[in-house]
């Protein structure tokens, strides 16, 4: 298709616009700098931390699981430009607006680049106007728009900009070029989250496939082999102290999987420079590097074959992990909210569908690829449903080629039925998510966990950033708090918590849960160990209300009913509605 660049005055100034409402529309969350989640806040804490000192190479969270401290699995790396920016800015503004300033910035300019990587894409596949409807439908996408917000400072956006941009070397002509940087975000987005491990094999298996029956196309192969290699054995001796001896963990790159990227490419990089002519060979090849790379981390890693989280403490999987929809199947989540976000990958499936034009060959071979693409990606986020967001970044530029396709119908037809009809298809096409919620919604009741009932807006006052840091008036507090209050806690007070939903800190967690669960007399045997001095909670919270429910004789039901047990005294509330109780000394 054509090669034109893409206005990209036009880019900027839709740029421009959408990060001007996003601010407008976040400004709460950019005033408290609290992020969106609590891994927004948490890791706000760790770029503090790291600020104020604390080691590279030690990303260990030292006010959760006092004295210890809860092991981290985040890498220091995309906290570069955040703390380049708070670190400059700083004297100039302070460091509060200019944690401001970097929590806004950084996502934002992510999302920018992710537009016009997609435009890109799309210019390739169908045309300039293409590009330019990309670019609209990445702004317009709320899977997207979710994880690029200002002060959404966490690794998602990091993940969905890596993933396009991988996919858009897949279209660059010189291949040595192509490769290096494909090699380079794929080994980018694998030191951020191991959840790009099934997309980062799709791209090998493309790769490799063409290379067996395309001679010519190991060029491109050698070159993101090479690349992918060396950039991941940097990144990991650049943010691992302990090097080639570190503990193997299975939800970060470890020692294992950086021997298995060895294997593969000490029998790859020999074999593509050879080049056999026969593409039986180079099929055996590419077999066996992929048997080797698999047999070394199944040999080295044997846990790990179950995923991150196959040795998790089973009462934190029953208690936490269980409940944690993002990270199950499709079928495990609200049918309004599945039917919102999976309306646009849909769309660039009937894209695939309605795109193919037998006498375009290039064109066609050109997506054939982002179709691939597209349903790999489709399958992964029904497996897995956060995935959903570089799904939905691969169906645009098959969408925008869609858009432009009818717009030529609907300019060549006669009909004005056919013509009305296909006005509103395009636009549909615009807003598919918006459209697929009210039609499920118009037959179904809402998702229970979408719902804002009374109680959710209540907590929602309670565990705002400015209820939390009334807890700061309290001296040198050491709190067992819900899961997802002990970020806030970390990040508006001086004071220490127990455990957060950060699944490496397990034992803490398991006793977290105990603590909630169990009898009086139980959880004060292991609030004691611990050292606990605080209990602090949002009644209405949904962690609490569980406990109600499934242990109606534990501590926190007792709690929940005004009977509490005499070791601990109730203290005021704090807060919009936060139950405070000290834990009085044996």
């Amino acid at each position: 298709m054509t090669t034109n660049h893409l206005p990209i005055r036009i880019w900027l100034l839709l740029w421009i616009g959408i990060s001007a409402i996003l601010i407008f529309t976040g400004w709460d969350n950019i005033a408290a700098r609290s992020g969106w989640d609590p891994d927004d806040q948490l890791r706000m804490v760790q770029l503090r931390d790291f600020l104020n000192g604390q080691s590279w190479f030690d990303i260990t969270q030292y006010r959760m699981n006092a004295p210890d401290g809860a092991p981290m699995h985040w890498s220091r790396f995309i906290e570069l430009p955040l703390a380049a920016i708070v670190f400059a800015l700083s004297p100039l503004i302070g460091q509060p607006a200019a944690e401001m300033a970097a929590g806004t910035i950084v996502p934002l300019i992510g999302l920018g680049l992710t537009a016009l990587l997609l435009g890109q894409i799309a210019m390739r596949l169908a045309g300039r106007h293409a590009g330019i409807i990309a670019i609209i439908l990445t702004f317009l996408s709320p899977a997207i728009l979710m994880q690029f917000r200002p002060m959404r400072i966490d690794h998602h956006g990091w993940q969905i900009m890596m993933a396009c941009l991988a996919l858009a070397t897949i279209f660059w002509p010189n291949r040595q070029r192509a490769g290096i940087t494909l090699g380079l975000a794929l080994a980018v987005w694998l030191h951020i989250s191991l959840e790009g491990a099934p997309m980062t094999t799709a791209f090998f298996v493309l790769l490799g496939w063409r290379w067996i029956f395309e001679k010519a196309q190991g060029r491109r192969l050698l070159w993101t082999i090479i690349t992918f290699a060396l950039a991941s054995f940097l990144l990991f001796f650049g943010t691992q102290r302990s090097g080639i001896f570190a503990a193997t963990f299975c939800d970060t790159i470890s020692p294992p999987h950086l021997y298995a990227v060895a294997a593969a490419a000490l029998i790859m990089l020999p074999a593509i420079a050879k080049a056999p002519k026969n593409w039986r060979v180079r099929l055996a090849i590419a077999a066996t590097a992929g048997a080797a790379a698999g047999g070394v981390l199944l040999m080295l890693a044997p846990q790990c074959t179950g995923g991150a989280f196959a040795g998790l403490d089973p009462l934190v999987r029953q208690y936490w992990y269980a409940h944690i929809s993002e990270g199950l199947p499709v079928w495990h989540q609200g049918l309004q909210s599945a039917a919102a976000l999976l309306a646009a990958p849909a769309c660039g499936l009937v894209a695939i569908l309605m795109l193919r034009k037998p006498q375009d060959g290039k064109a066609n071979s050109e997506k054939r690829v982002a179709a691939f693409f597209l349903l790999y990606a489709f399958a992964l986020a029904l497996l897995v449903f956060r995935t959903v967001s570089v799904t939905s970044a691969y169906a645009i530029p098959l969408v925008a080629a869609l858009i432009v396709t009818l717009f030529a119908r609907y300019r060549k037809s006669n009909n004005a039925a056919r013509r009305i009809g296909m006005v509103a298809v395009m636009l549909a096409l615009f807003i598919p998510g918006n459209l697929a919620q009210k039609l499920v919604g118009s037959f179904s009741p809402p998702d229970n966990a979408a719902a804002e009932t009374p109680a959710r807006a209540a907590n929602k006052l309670c565990e705002s950033s400015t209820s939390i840091a009334a807890l700061g008036a309290l001296k040198d507090a050491y709190f067992a708090a819900p899961f997802d209050m002990g970020p806030m806690i970390l990040l508006t007070t001086s004071h220490k918590v127990l455990a957060s939903s950060h699944h490496r800190n397990e034992a803490a967690m398991h006793d977290h849960i105990e603590i909630f669960r169990s009898s009086a007399d139980k959880s004060r045997a292991i609030i004691a160990k611990r050292r606990i001095t605080h209990i602090a909670a949002c009644a209405s919270e949904a962690e609490m209300t569980g406990y109600v429910k499934t242990d109606p004789k534990g501590l926190w039901a007792r709690l929940a009913k005004g009977d509490a047990p005499d070791w601990l005294q109730a203290m005021p509330d704090a807060g919009d509605g936060i139950k405070v109780w000290r834990v009085r000394q044996r």
